[in-house]
Order: structure tokens, then C-alpha cells, then sequence
């Protein structure tokens, strides 16, 4: 399952190589995005259908009303984001969309597939925080660093709401 330190190291490292990805070659989109732009978008679209999968599973294998609840939530923001992020995604160079959850975020989901009950709950919540640790570094290092600026608005628009859902995962039943 997630260990917490191996998350925070590679949020650390995804917030440094961001920015040096778009020192590397600073060509420019169609609508002003550098790489820096290219991989949030991908990390982004990968979260989104990472949460929805996690959360649909939550749906499915939780027991507690407040996981389940937490759950739809996840779905029902995750998709709409997802959906909005993916029309802005195109461009002369179009964006990489990411359709299946990355690796890291597949671990978590076979790991999780095996638990029920309140051990599934408590695992979720703890993937949970530390998925949204991630998402929110990502999406602000894209305000601080992003230069496309549809990508940049986006990030800044939905970065509170990812907040809420830290806050939210954060209150999760976790005994």
C-alpha cells in the first residue's frame, strides 16, 4: 500500500522536474504551453481517472456512509475536471491524454481491490491524502510555472476545490 515518505519524495521531485522540464526546450504550443504545460496536463488527466477508478471502487468495497459519500464526490468532481481539462487539451501539438490510471496509481487500485469493509476504507482514506497531496502540487506548480494560459486558469480555478477534497480525505474514518 502507499507509504506516505515515498509519496512526499515523489512530489518533490515532480514539483522540481516540472519546471526544468520547460528550461530543456522552451518551444512554444499554439496557444502558449511549453512542456511544463504537456506534462501537467498529463499528470493532471492521469489523477482525474485515478480518482474516479479509486472512488468507483470505494463505491463498491466500502463500508462506511462517509467513504461512500466521499466516493461519489470524488466521481462526480473527478469527471467533471476531467471532462474540462480534456477540452483544453488540444492544440497544434495536443496534449498527451492520459485514459488509463498511471502505474503508481494502479498499485494502489489492485491493492485496494483486495480489501473490504472497514480495512478498504481505512487504505482509501490514507491513498486518498496522499494522491491529493500529490494533485495539489501539480497544480501549483502549473499556476506558479505553467505558461499556457487556459492550462494556467484551469489549474487555478480548480486548485481550491482539490484543497477541499485534501480536507475531506483528511476526516476519513482511518481505524
Amino acid at each position: 500500500m502507499a507509504h506516505r515518505l515515498p509519496r512526499l519524495l515523489l512530489t518533490a521531485a515532480l514539483a522540481t522536474t516540472l519546471p526544468l522540464a520547460a528550461l530543456a526546450a522552451q518551444e512554444k504550443d499554439s496557444k502558449g504551453g511549453t512542456p511544463t504545460d504537456a506534462g501537467f496536463y498529463q499528470n493532471a488527466t492521469g489523477a482525474n481517472v485515478s480518482e474516479v477508478e479509486l472512488s468507483k471502487l470505494a463505491l463498491a468495497q466500502g463500508s462506511s456512509a462517509k467513504v461512500k459519500q466521499f466516493a461519489q464526490h470524488m466521481v462526480d468532481d473527478h469527471t467533471k475536471a476531467n471532462d474540462k481539462l480534456t477540452s483544453l487539451g488540444s492544440g497544434d501539438r495536443g496534449y498527451a491524454t492520459t485514459t488509463e490510471p498511471p502505474p503508481e496509481a494502479q498499485k494502489d487500485i489492485n491493492a485496494l481491490k483486495m480489501l473490504n469493509g472497514k480495512d478498504f476504507d481505512r487504505e482509501y482514506a490514507k491513498v486518498m491524502v496522499a494522491d491529493h497531496e500529490k494533485a495539489v502540487a501539480i497544480f501549483e506548480v502549473e499556476v506558479e510555472k505553467g505558461s499556457n494560459p487556459e492550462l494556467k486558469a484551469f489549474a487555478k480555478e480548480t486548485l481550491p476545490t482539490l484543497k477541499q477534497h485534501l480536507k475531506m480525505a483528511k476526516a476519513l474514518p482511518t481505524k
